[in-house]
């Protein structure tokens, strides 16, 4: 190795934590601060969405937010929610914008091409109605919550919008899905959020269920955890010299992406817990096959490591990367032999 890297950092905000939060901040019966140590784009894109469906007030360490009221039409125009380029912002607001009242939506870069029908054909379903089949368009206030059947191998975000929206749409929700949940530690983060402002959803043998006519509670002020997407990326370099230290994790995190401590541990880095934080310096290192399908976002992270361990490596079950806000299934195929190592 022509260096080693050592050092420790503060773990950025989840930002998939904190999309759920501010959603059912919104949706609660009184105001709530989600305290937040960082931010980013996408987090951003959904506090300006919310800031056109009620009130937001952003401070260093967090974000106040008033509840939403249903838009009416002697309130104007609806509002004009700014996705940018964030799939999850489009995805968790869409049932809950029509729940209230409506609104107009747009993106940027790769988003309106991003998959979206089968959370459309399921708000259809319901009542909603929707201007085009792709952004830039407009959907209305019909939207009522039922029972729906859907793919559990497509996003869980589909999911994740039709859940949190649950509490606050006149109808109970019930989720079947036709396929094996992919992803499913992002719908735990979902229930867990909803849990953590007083609404209990159901999973079911065939899918989940959330009753309707309620509200969210707010907890006062909560605290979106550590995220171990982002804290993934040191840790793994830590594995390839280190040692490196991320603090403010937490150990028992519902984040899939916390897989990735198991994931080095088995290739032979070692990794050390104390309290929040996590170690990781480098051993060694041997090839392995990782099912990526819970964790696919790790993959340009691992695929770096593994270009060092002895023998072949796989990565399998990533196929949604291509989905993403570019095919980065090609870029990590594309990082690999740029640095000197064989992908395909």
């Amino acid at each position: 190795m022509p260096f080693a890297a050592r050092g420790a950092l503060e773990a950025q905000t989840s930002k998939s934590c904190a999309h759920r939060l501010l959603l059912c901040a919104a949706l609660a019966d009184g105001e709530s601060f989600v305290e937040m140590e960082s931010r980013n784009d996408d987090v951003d894109a959904t506090l300006s969405c919310l800031s056109a469906l009620t009130g937001v007030r952003v401070e260093d360490d967090g974000a106040y937010i008033t509840p939403a009221k249903r838009h009416s039409m002697d309130d104007g125009p609806l509002p004009l929610l700014d996705c940018g380029e964030s799939g999850s912002t489009l995805r968790f607001l869409l049932p809950m914008a029509s729940l209230l009242g409506g609104a107009r939506l747009t993106g940027r870069g790769r988003l309106p091409a991003r998959p979206l029908a089968d959370l459309m054909d399921a708000m259809r379903l319901s009542g909603a109605v929707f201007s085009a089949s792709a952004l830039p368009f407009t959907v209305d206030g019909g939207y009522r919550g039922g029972s729906f059947r859907m793919p559990g191998n497509v996003s869980s975000q589909y999911l994740t919008g039709l859940l949190l929206a649950a509490p606050a749409a006149p109808e109970d929700t019930e989720i079947t899905l036709t396929t094996p949940l992919e992803s499913a530690a992002y719908v735990d983060m979902t229930l867990q959020a909803m849990e953590t402002f007083g609404i209990r959803a159901e999973r079911t043998p065939t899918g989940f269920a959330a009753k309707g006519g309620g509200r969210y509670h707010s907890p006062g002020r909560v605290r979106a955890e550590g995220d171990w997407s982002s804290a993934a990326f040191p840790l793994c370099l830590g594995a390839l010299g280190g040692p490196v230290t991320v603090t403010g994790l937490a150990p028992d995190s519902l984040q899939g992406d916390r897989a990735v401590t198991k994931v080095l541990k088995e290739i032979g880095a070692h990794v050390a817990w104390s309290g929040d934080s996590v170690t990781v310096s480098r051993g060694e290192l041997r090839a392995a096959d990782v099912d990526m399908r819970a964790i696919p976002d790790m993959a340009p992270a691992l695929a770096a490591v593994l270009m060092h361990a002895r023998g072949e490596s796989r990565l399998y079950n990533a196929g949604r990367l291509r989905l993403k806000e570019s095919d980065r299934l090609e870029s990590v195929r594309a990082m690999v032999t740029a640095l000197g190592g064989d992908a395909a």
